[in-house]
């Protein structure tokens, strides 16, 4: 297995693929930091998980702090934290860490995002209103199961960062967005060099955020009316004709911070 240095290379280990009753979707491993305490947790959407108490995820092992080719199945009776509003829940990763430290004295690998890849509006400011973002997830199912790793996809944004679409907090994205993609992490990352609002070129730098999580997309019917779906977390047939547009809505990764406060008070009743 690869020694992962490179920003893409560390994002082949911060999600999970995740499957539930309603199918397969993907979830990414977040890290929240209260006075002093790190709270690690799965996050993904609510419809990906759905009526399953128990999900099944598969991790890497790691030894002397690098991931190995050897990987763990489990199936994990996760208790979901839900945003207030979105599409946006969380479970807490930390039992399944020491469970395995515990039975089998070994560790898991993982490299999590965290509040610091997060920007504020003013930050997202700086951003212009078509800029590249990567997707990390399991589009369709799809993944490399020798290694237990997504895949990438490529878009561009649809909507400027920094405004809400349509006044909630959400943004559009234009990509493939496939069932399985669901709870997929959305990123701007240039590696190397970017040209920023002002038409400057940034030479031997990175920029990196975490934009936000794919939740929906529009999809066109056969009456050309367009109708907003989840992203669907298995491939399902329909009587009537359904056409994909290729654009993808997410919530944006602010609503993260709102959904620690719900975590926090769940830490405190635990207190």
């Amino acid at each position: 297995m690869i020694n992962p240095q490179a920003i893409t290379e560390k994002l082949l280990f911060s999600t999970v693929k995740i499957n539930s009753n309603s199918g397969t979707g993907t979830g990414f491993i977040f890290h929240f930091m209260n006075e002093g305490n790190l709270y690690p947790v799965i996050i993904t959407n609510k419809h990906v998980v759905k009526n399953s108490d128990v999900i099944n995820i598969t991790l890497h092992i790691s030894e002397q702090g690098k991931p190995t080719d050897e990987n763990i199945s489990i199936n994990y009776q996760a208790v979901w934290i839900e945003h207030p509003i979105y599409d946006m829940c969380c479970t807490f990763f930390q039992p399944v860490v020491e469970h395995y430290k515990k039975q089998f004295n070994k560790d898991v690998f993982y490299i999590p995002l965290s509040e610091n890849e997060i920007w504020s509006n003013n930050k997202l400011e700086e951003l212009k209103t078509m800029e590249e973002i990567v997707m990390i997830g399991y589009p369709t199912g799809l993944w490399d199961q020798v290694h237990n790793l997504p895949l990438f996809r490529k878009g561009i944004t649809s909507t400027h960062p920094a405004i809400d679409f349509n006044g909630e907090k959400k943004g559009v994205i234009d990509a493939a967005c496939f069932p399985g993609s669901s709870g997929s992490p959305i990123c701007i990352l240039n590696e190397g060099s970017y040209v920023d609002k002002f038409n400057n070129t940034n030479m031997g730098t990175i920029r990196f955020c975490l934009l936000g999580v794919l939740f929906a997309g529009p999809i066109l019917d056969a009456e050309g009316k367009i109708i907003i779906r989840e992203i669907p977390t298995k491939q399902e047939v329909f009587s009537t004709t359904q056409l994909m547009i290729n654009l993808g809505y997410y919530i944006k990764a602010s609503e993260i911070l709102e959904l620690k406060k719900e975590v926090l008070k769940v830490v405190s009743v635990k207190k």
